[in-house]
């Protein structure tokens, strides 16, 4: 195949890819995301991701299940009107009350009314405020755990009542609403593309910021609370982010985020950063949030698509039977970070094996070299003596056998003992004479034993500070990049709380959830164009976009609009 074959090839692969994607050509799906209210098509972007997801048909079974009597004012936009307009109005980088009012009371035709099945009702802008307002509120008030005033600063009392009225059901609502989302999305990845997926995921949290002072934190029930998000608590960028009471501490959520990475490090476009799973908590408040947004990325990806979870320090330090053991059962291997004072060294001894800086040595293994990583964080050893003694320790490394299984265990081989090896007594610290007997061949390790969990608590899929972990561990950038893309870009703008004036749990989590949703498009599409882009070029891309998968002109944008 020559040069312009393989153009010609990669170009009707984007159009292809484009159109399972999103059902346009990009030169049309860039035009009509631009239109506006007014265009049908534009509205029919998000009617079908609202309508692939399920949302709609899950919340009309929760209020079923919340309903006591048929009584009470009619709703006049549906649970599927209300989700479109708000991911319609965060695409477009404002979903305030008064913007999505100002849609509907002058920028709508009567094809988009009927597509949303708006009433037909003669309407100022204050009117279609109000009524987008309490039917935003029947979805909220289907997920919102605590019953509290949003009107008011509410006192001491108040919060302790509030605090009383918590329901697990409408949080597990809420972040079952959020990931539904954010699934229907993932599933719009092209079948070619999604099938390469081999299972890389980065784990992280980041805050969503309010308005206004932050209250007091979640223990402290003596206090009124400061901020008219009652059940909101502080942020701090310090630490484990829960704020402290320090005067540079804000008001904030913080969202859990789990998203997909590439298959291998320095391999970009072998698959696309893309959400798949997100919890809500309060900041620093982490015992549970980490592991349901795993399981809600585990949702959608089968298990034999499941390899490295990669994390920061916060990660591996967390109480293993609520996070590490539970993520290997699910099929992951840990990449963690040990830089920081008592995150490194020796953490635990099993036959014939120790446990250093999170992976699996010979318990033979001279201490010095298992102890480098202490010995480099408190400044004594060089650099440069550090890395020799990181790659003189490889040779006494366990090798691993396949993934865990679904209870959690893993195999390992023992390495042979070879006479280039310097073996020492793990108790007195003196060289041993002859090579020592190893019980057996292979070490399985599983949450059987304290001293298991121990090491299953550090365990990491790659030896730590090695060129393979620094490549590896990069790639928890991408988490970063992430949820700085779906809050602070340009067209969404979640990040900033003055376009989310609103308050409580469940409206917080539903736009921050739907503006990831909308951003994992975004990200798909510039995923096909820099996958074409690699091969064709960026000039024959605009080139292509001028002409149909047949050759053909496009369609004018005035004949798409009609």
């Amino acid at each position: 195949m020559n040069r312009q074959q393989k153009v010609d090839a990669a170009l009707e692969q984007f159009d292809k890819h484009m159109r399972e994607a999103t059902g346009h050509t990009f030169d049309e799906y860039t035009y009509i995301r631009a239109a506006g209210p007014s265009c049908l098509e534009h509205v029919e972007l998000y009617g079908r991701l609202v309508d692939e997801s399920g949302v709609v048909d899950f919340l009309e079974k929760c209020q079923l299940e919340d309903r006591k009597s048929a009584a009470g004012r009619k709703p006049q936009l549906s649970f599927r009107a209300v989700l479109i307009l708000l991911m319609m109005h965060i695409d477009g980088g404002d979903a305030r009350y008064g913007t999505i009012a100002k849609t509907l009371f002058a920028r709508t035709t009567p094809q988009t009314r009927e597509y949303l099945g708006l009433p037909a009702l003669l309407s100022n802008e204050k009117q279609w405020y109000l009524r987008y307002h309490r039917s935003l509120n029947r979805i909220l008030d289907l997920l919102e755990p605590w019953e509290v005033s949003k009107r008011h600063h509410v006192s001491a009392e108040e919060f302790v009542k509030a605090k009383d009225t918590y329901s697990q059901e409408k949080r597990d609502r809420a972040e079952d609403v959020v990931n539904m989302l954010l699934h229907a999305t993932v599933r719009r990845l092209p079948a070619d593309i999604h099938s390469r997926y081999k299972g890389n995921v980065a784990i992280d949290a980041t805050p969503i910021k309010l308005v206004g002072r932050p209250n007091w934190k979640w223990h402290a029930v003596e206090e009124k609370r400061k901020n008219l998000d009652a059940m909101s608590t502080r942020y701090t960028r310090e630490g484990n982010h829960e704020g402290q009471g320090h005067q540079t501490d804000e008001a904030a959520w913080e969202m859990e985020t789990v998203v997909t990475v590439a298959n291998k490090p320095g391999d970009n476009l072998s698959f696309p950063v893309l959400m798949t799973g997100a919890s809500f908590q309060h900041p620093g408040r982490n015992k549970y949030g980490p592991l349901r947004a795993v399981k809600q990325h585990c949702a959608i990806f089968a298990r034999d698509t499941r390899y490295r979870l990669i994390a920061d320090q916060m990660y591996n330090h967390f109480k293993p039977h609520r996070f590490q053991n539970e993520i290997r059962k699910l099929g992951f291997r840990g990449v963690w970070n040990f830089s920081g004072k008592g995150r490194a060294g020796i953490h635990g001894t099993i036959e014939d094996a120790v446990c250093a800086d999170g992976h699996l040595y010979l318990k033979w293994t001279p201490r010095d070299l298992l102890t480098a990583t202490e010995q480099y964080q408190a400044d004594e050893i060089t650099k440069k003596e550090y890395i020799a003694k990181i790659e003189a320790r490889r040779k006494y490394a366990l090798i691993e056998k396949g993934r865990p299984d679904e209870d959690g265990f893993q195999r390992f081989t023992y390495p042979c003992i070879t006479k280039d090896m310097m073996l020492f007594d793990p108790v007195t610290d003196k060289r041993l004479r002859r090579p020592p007997v190893i019980a057996k061949k292979t070490l399985t390790i599983g949450p059987d034993s304290d001293e298991s969990m121990r090491i299953i608590r550090k365990l990491s899929a790659v030896q730590y500070y090695t060129e393979e972990w620094h490549a590896w561990f990069g790639l928890r950038n991408r988490v970063e990049e992430n949820n700085l893309w779906f809050k602070s870009d340009s067209a969404t703008d979640i990040g900033n709380p003055e376009k989310r004036r609103a308050r409580g749990y469940a409206y917080n989590f539903l736009v921050a959830g739907a503006a990831a949703s909308v951003s994992n498009m975004r990200r798909i599409v510039s995923h096909l164009e820099g996958e074409a882009e690699s091969v064709a070029g960026r000039s024959s891309l605009r080139t292509r976009r001028r002409v149909d998968i047949d050759g053909n002109p496009l369609k004018h944008h005035n004949a798409i609009a009609a």
